[in-house]
């Protein structure tokens, strides 16, 4: 699904239809997205083997983000960190700002669903109505805002603030987001007074190009972050470490947005080695974990260990939550060939899944195949129908 820029069709305030974004209206079967690239290391495990990215300079941010666009992969999304490990791999010790990236990455993109991560604490809903709105009209209608109510509780210490416990940090997420959808549907100014939150004749101009609103996402693992998600969110990622139950979760989450009336798009999270034989799949996995970053995975379980966040208490239910880390980073792992991989789309097509991001231990490299080898047996199998720009 192609949405052109050309002078003859300009993007003005509330000219596309949130439907439209490809997240909705792509012909794909299983819709695909590139995730973490702004981070060194990205999200793909834990290793001094190299390969991974590594926040050298911009050109590897650039590279990717076109070729993801230009192969007809659906969303980009980045990941909001802001403090490493300060451990040998360098994992997550050097990131790319969420928003200022996805400013460029809508610059240099033609089709492809930009994200921003927004960690809510840190930006008032008066700025975010601003700058989400400012990214809508950048890209043309292909800018999303996924929202983080909290992560890890030594990020948000830099800037002299505790994260709170959960059910708060959900109270402000709920305040924060009525506050930035106000902003962006309503043209009177806003006097508002929140128990996290005040603004006094509050107005943000130009509205987004989406219309009612721009496109939101949520990874809400929790019973508070289900619920937010459901009233909240359009793109709704779900956890796959417990499979016995995925359907089921999916199916729930489907029947819970049709009672509120409401399409939504269910996610998860892919971590990929693909190589062109088995064997060379698993050797890379093997020398991968020879050369795991030991010190940075144990700071990052522990981290899990002593926080509230769902998404870490989903991954903490692994009982080899070690290894996952270290060789996936807790996401859903296929180690293997083309064939593999697109066999693991299909399960996860088969449950309910409308699509995934994905992360690789290797850049370009990972993406390359993926593009090369992968797609064109998606299409074989009826998951994949868009053709990328150069066909």
């Amino acid at each position: 699904m192609s949405r052109e820029l050309s002078e003859s069709t300009p993007f003005a305030d509330g000219t596309v239809q949130l439907s439209a974004s490809p997240i909705f209206s792509s012909p794909n079967k299983m819709k695909l997205g590139v995730f973490s690239t702004n981070l060194a290391g990205t999200s793909s495990g834990i290793s001094k083997l190299g390969g991974s990215i590594t926040i050298a300079n911009w050109d590897e941010q650039k590279q990717l983000a076109v070729m993801a666009d230009r192969a007809g992969i659906e969303a980009l999304v980045s990941a909001s960190r802001w403090k490493g490990f300060d451990s040998e791999s360098g994992f997550w010790d050097r990131s790319y700002e969420t928003w200022t990236w996805a400013g460029a990455m809508a610059a240099i993109t033609e089709r492809i669903q930009v994200f921003t991560t927004c960690a809510v604490p840190l930006y008032h809903p008066v700025m975010v109505a601003k700058m989400g709105a400012t990214l809508d009209h950048i890209s043309g209608g292909r800018w999303g805002v996924n929202i983080v109510p909290g992560w890890f509780g030594a990020e948000f210490e830099q800037f002299g603030m505790e994260m709170g416990d959960r059910a708060a940090r959900y109270r402000m997420s709920q305040e924060w987001f009525t506050l930035v959808n106000r902003l962006w549907t309503e043209t009177e100014e806003i006097d508002f007074e929140g128990e996290f939150f005040t603004a006094k004749g509050a107005v943000s101009n130009p509205k987004p190009v989406q219309s009612p609103r721009p496109l939101v996402m949520n990874a809400g693992q929790s019973a508070e972050g289900l619920s937010f998600a459901l009233n909240n969110a359009d793109m709704i990622f779900v956890n796959t470490v417990n499979e016995k139950v995925l359907a089921t979760n999916i199916a729930t989450i489907r029947s819970e947005a049709e009672k509120l009336g409401k399409p939504v798009s269910i996610w998860s999270n892919l971590d990929i080695i693909v190589k062109r034989t088995e064997q060379e799949a698993r050797d890379f996995a093997e020398a991968w974990m020879e050369a795991v970053d030991t010190q940075a995975v144990d700071k990052f379980v522990g981290l899990m260990a002593g926080g509230d966040a769902g998404t870490h208490k989903a991954l903490m239910a692994n009982p080899d939550i070690w290894k996952s880390i270290a060789l996936a980073g807790g996401n859903k792992l296929v180690v293997g060939t083309p064939e593999m991989v697109v066999e693991t789309f299909q399960e996860l097509s088969d449950v309910g899944m409308d699509g995934t991001t994905m992360t690789f231990h290797e850049y370009p490299e990972g993406l390359e195949l993926l593009i090369s080898d992968v797609l064109p047996l998606m299409a074989e199998a009826g998951l994949r129908a868009d053709k990328p720009l150069d066909s």
